[in-house]
């Protein structure tokens, strides 16, 4: 299994929509042969993200999760982007 650590942001920074916590480092462990994990604002608790094999997967989740923030990230911790097109894919947008 991989773990990205999502490090702590300072206190009163940035907003309630981050993925980083201002309380704690979040661990993203990644299931064995999951590449992606869709990942919900650290403001609504709990384990907060779900792990994918495939970018088919991963999209499909964040689009479940449309009405919560959260993004996308790989196994290193890129922040993924959905790019429109006749088979969506996803593309490196930022690291965390």
């Amino acid at each position: 299994m991989t773990t990205f650590t999502i490090p702590q942001k300072m206190s009163n920074s940035g907003s309630i929509h981050d993925i980083a916590s201002d309380m704690f480092d979040r661990d993203i462990v990644f299931a064995p042969g999951c590449k992606f994990a869709v990942v919900l604002a650290s403001y609504y608790g709990g384990k907060g993200y779900t792990t994918h094999r495939t970018q088919d997967a991963a999209i499909a989740a964040s689009r479940r999760q449309a009405d919560y923030s959260h993004c996308i990230i790989d196994t290193e911790g890129y922040e993924m982007e959905i790019i429109p097109h006749d088979t969506p894919y996803l593309k490196r947008k930022s690291h965390y």
